[in-house]
């Protein structure tokens, strides 16, 4: 991809990307950054109703459709995990580069096929893990490897939301309930901070840590649903330097005060804070160090719900690919979770079992 002309792209999904995706390529579109060209939907109605009101140029029936259009340069892959396989590899087999939302797969090996296949198609494959386009996440990340906080010896992220305890989110994400859709509290949101962390501190190590399902049903406008996925999680590592990681996450506490993370190091301490998941919800950062009287603030909680988004998409289009989450990215975060819920199987929680399997293979991408 180069900045030579506008990038061509082509959405495969209307559900959530009508709310996020979809209006942040009509916005780039008008400012000549990228060509929305197409939208592809399993049903013509959808389609022609999504194209219509973003300004699409072309609405397929099928991701097959959209995928041979040879118009597009770049497949957004925009729907839930358990299709991301098929639509990916449809894509890099028409020559395209695609933007797979995250999480990249339900399997290791299912983003291991990913990957493989965009690498040996000379292909481009990103993996919308937002978040570090988020500025109090980057400046966070400058300042650690700039040595702010001095040796990192310690980092904890807490992750608490309410979200599937509010029956319209129930209803709008109702997929996020079934194990079998590749969703879990770990993957859908907690994959996005553990691909911060990488980002920032190096490759993890020594992962362990579990997975519950503590809410058996959730409340949907139209009475409950039954819930198998994982809503709750916890899980410790090692930092390439040899810092100790904890994460603990759930997306169905009532009072969840949204999400944390805190750098402690030999001669200061960051702390960056959202009021909700980093990929929707703005992120300040304080930090202090030693000889200082507190924490002090160093970034502002601006920007709205798709600015993280936006920049990752400006960035893919004018080739800047330097901080831009790849599929290899995808499938390191994937061994985390995939490492947290084989012990989550193993002590018989049901909403790990889908993805409790090791890897068939340890090679990488």
């Amino acid at each position: 991809m180069t900045a030579q002309r506008p990038l061509r792209v082509g959405v495969v999904g209307a559900s959530y990307a009508s709310g996020t995706h979809l209006p942040v390529y009509a916005e780039l579109a008008a400012a000549g950054i990228v060509e929305l060209v197409a939208v592809a939907t399993a049903h013509r109605e959808t389609a022609d109703a999504v194209a219509a009101k973003f300004d699409v140029r072309r609405a397929h029936v099928g991701f097959e459709a959209l995928c041979e259009d040879p118009d597009v340069d770049l497949v957004d892959v925009a729907t839930r995990p358990s299709r991301h396989k098929d639509m990916t590899l449809a894509a890099i087999a028409a020559g395209k580069h695609v933007l797979c939302e995250a999480p990249l797969a339900p399997t290791v090996d299912d983003g291991l096929a990913m990957a493989r296949a965009a690498a040996a198609a000379g292909v481009c494959g990103v993996v919308d893990m937002q978040s570090r386009f988020r500025p109090g996440i980057a400046e966070l990340r400058r300042l650690v490897l700039d040595g702010y906080v001095g040796r990192v010896d310690n980092v904890a992220a807490q992750a608490f939301y309410p979200t599937f305890t509010v029956p319209a989110a129930v209803a709008s994400s109702r997929w996020c309930a079934d194990a079998t859709d590749g969703a879990s509290s770990l993957r859908v949101h907690g994959l996005h901070t553990a691909d911060v962390l990488r980002w920032t501190f190096g490759e993890l190590t020594d992962v362990t840590g579990t997975a519950a399902t503590r809410r058996s049903d959730w409340s949907g406008p139209d009475g409950p649903i039954p819930a198998t996925s994982a809503d709750s999680a916890a899980w410790t590592a090692r930092t390439a330097d040899g810092a100790v990681v904890s994460v603990h996450s759930s997306w169905v506490a009532p009072f969840g005060a949204g999400w944390r993370l805190v750098v402690h190091g030999s001669e200061g301490v960051l702390v960056a804070e959202a009021a909700g998941h980093t990929g929707h919800f703005p992120v300040g950062l304080r930090g202090a160090r030693l000889g200082d009287d507190g924490l002090r603030p160093l970034v502002a909680a601006d920007g709205g719900p798709t600015e993280p988004f936006a920049l990752l998409v400006r960035s893919l289009a004018a080739g800047d690919t330097d901080d831009i989450p790849t599929f290899d990215d995808g499938v390191a975060a994937l061994r985390v979770a995939a490492a947290v819920d084989s012990e989550a199987f193993a002590a018989g929680e049901p909403g790990a079992q889908d993805f409790a399997a090791v890897p068939t293979t340890t090679e990488e991408p």
